[in-house]
């Protein structure tokens, strides 16, 4: 009797614990949309960095002047430059195959170029370092050195794409929320609110830094959709990863598909998106776009013309967008009577905003509730040692 007595005190603690740090998450992200929006003065329209520093001019002028040439025209802008010149009919396309978030420039920009310049600078320094100084302390370096080359680099590639809300949320949510500084806030206010999970707090810390340079990105609709997207995407790799454990290729597979699943469902009251025919087409189209489109995309607009090859790489990359294109007239439905353009799309006016903020600190806390469990087991465990 007293062992079930002391069992039921023990789970109702973790459930209490549980429950505390989702309240408190909620009210942390409130907060945070409370603040951005009331301090206008500091976090307005136009950020600071975002008009010092904007590449996208001259960009755009030699973007133009490749695309002169190529076939797929409208699409070579799109990637190149953030251009949107589509038709009617192919940006419909896109958007009734689910593959219209794909014309986004965003992290399929940033993190292969972030990821190779880590791998070289990782193995550099270990060459370099290995015989002079502690394993520890190479470890130590090496991530230093990576996360702040993957800042260096998202933000550049963000001022010459025009610092869209898609790039600016790679560049804070993916490689400034890893800054161990920014990170370590959270032990100064841990005795305060500890039932605050720590990811929580260093959204918060660095979506507030972040505002500061390139305004009020939470009223940014590209920010909002770019950011449930990369939700639903890592939630949708720890379900895979989860329960298929052994091959990468079916878990890429699986987390591709409920990645489409999930976007599908949260915009299904503003679109009309066949779930199937976007699986599909997002399996097909992704490979195209992380492979060929991407890498071709940065190489072209960095290498000079007069390089050797520079006119086959063109060629590539123009076939590269033909076949996207190809993906999407496959899967489009042609009785979608939806109009990609038009802006009386609910999604775009105050109800939209406020559903896109809602499902992404819903999102938010899942996810970060998810990370931080096994601290939260941990004070179940130690809580039981105190009633014994």
């Amino acid at each position: 009797m007293k062992f079930s007595k002391l069992k039921i005190l023990q789970d109702g603690n973790y459930v209490f614990q549980y429950s505390q740090g989702i309240i408190h998450a909620l009210i942390t992200y409130t907060f945070l949309f409370i603040i951005i929006h009331n301090t206008i003065y500091f976090f307005s329209d136009t950020g600071i960095i975002e008009n010092t520093f904007n590449l996208s001019s001259r960009i755009k002028q030699k973007s133009q002047n490749i695309a002169i040439a190529m076939q797929e025209k409208n699409l070579a802008l799109n990637f190149l430059a953030n251009i949107r010149k589509l038709s009617f009919f192919e940006a419909k396309q896109f958007q009734s195959s689910g593959l219209i978030h794909l014309l986004a420039i965003s992290g399929g920009q940033v993190v292969p170029l972030a990821s190779g310049f880590g791998k070289i600078i990782s193995y550099s320094l270990y060459y370099s370092l290995r015989n002079s100084i502690t394993p520890f302390l190479l470890i130590d370096i090496i991530n230093k050195f990576r996360t702040f080359f993957a800042v260096i680099i998202s933000l550049f590639l963000c001022h010459m794409f025009g610092c869209t809300g898609a790039l600016i949320r790679v560049s804070s949510l993916t490689y400034l929320i890893k800054i161990k500084n920014l990170q370590a806030q959270h032990l100064f206010f841990f005795p305060f609110f500890p039932y605050i999970p720590s990811s929580t707090f260093t959204r918060f810390f660095v979506l507030i830094l972040i505002s500061i340079f390139f305004g009020n990105i939470l009223y940014n609709f590209s920010f909002l959709l770019s950011a449930i997207g990369a939700t639903c995407a890592e939630i949708s790799i720890y379900l895979s990863y989860f329960f298929i454990k052994k091959s990468k290729l079916l878990v890429a597979l699986a987390s591709t598909c409920l990645t489409s699943i999930f976007t599908g469902i949260i915009l299904s009251p503003f679109s009309s998106i066949h779930l199937l025919n976007s699986c599909l087409a997002n399996i097909l189209a992704l490979p195209i776009v992380c492979f060929l489109i991407t890498p071709l995309t940065l190489i072209i607009l960095i290498i000079p013309e007069d390089f050797l090859y520079y006119k086959h790489f063109i060629n590539i990359f123009d076939l590269s967008l033909k076949i996207l294109k190809q993906i999407s007239i496959a899967f489009s439905d042609p009785y979608n009577i939806k109009n990609p353009y038009d802006r009386n799309n609910p999604l775009f006016k105050l109800e939209g905003l406020l559903y896109l903020s809602i499902v992404l600190v819903v999102l938010w806390v899942i996810l970060d509730l998810y990370k931080e469990r096994k601290i939260f087991y941990t004070r179940y465990h130690f809580q039981k040692l105190k009633l014994r």
